[in-house]
């Protein structure tokens, strides 16, 4: 995927989106993550279509190394194992590619868990593919050879996540315009997060 796709993706998890799980395989990382802003087609006309979950893979020479400020040796696996835990990213500080922020990153945390064939900066300059982020009192940093993007409706293609992100933002403004009416759409936590500028007159300027 090119770099602008993953800028759009990267602010669609990020705006009010949380890490949600983790995976690693043999040759194989995955990330998921929750209430991504990229239109979810597979729903039904009275369903939410914010998409629930979005997982973000990572395949040939996978790295990964968490990051935290806890006092908690293991809070990492506990993570894993538990789908009740979240960690929201912090808004809109994820971002693919960026070698310097990842460095930066690094810097940020008191603790380091190498989780994946991680060596430090050398992991950093050799990777092909890098998806980092800050999330509060954890972070990650992760990446590999290739990029493949998962959800529900199976594998999105790079073509799919702009239109699927324009997508959202329509949906999210006629939200707003019928919200408190008697055409008003389901309930959407992403929505709701989610104010426009002027939130007593959502019909106005946005």
């Amino acid at each position: 995927m090119n770099i602008n796709t993953l800028n759009i993706l990267a602010d669609a998890i990020s705006d009010i989106g949380s890490w949600w799980s983790w995976h690693v395989g043999d040759n194989m990382l995955q990330l998921e993550f929750c209430d991504v802003q990229l239109y979810d087609e597979t729903k039904g006309e009275k369903e939410t279509h914010t998409t629930d979950v979005l997982a973000v893979r990572f395949y040939g020479h996978v790295f990964a190394v968490f990051l935290d400020d806890l006092n908690d040796k293991n809070w990492h696996g506990r993570f894993r194992d538990d789908d009740s835990i979240l960690y929201p990213v912090d808004t809109y500080d994820m971002a693919f590619d960026d070698k310097t922020e990842a460095e930066s990153l690094l810097n940020d945390y008191r603790n380091m868990v190498p989780v994946k064939d991680f060596k430090g900066a050398e992991t950093l300059v050799s990777t092909k593919h890098i998806l980092c982020a800050r999330c509060d009192e954890v972070g990650f940093i992760v990446g590999g050879d290739e990029i493949e993007i998962v959800g529900e409706k199976g594998k999105y293609t790079e073509e799919e996540i702009e239109p699927l992100s324009r997508k959202w933002w329509e949906y999210w403004k006629y939200y707003w315009r019928v919200r408190g009416t008697r055409d008003a759409l389901p309930k959407d936590y992403a929505c709701e997060v989610t104010i426009p500028v002027d939130r007593e007159a959502p019909q106005g300027k946005w």
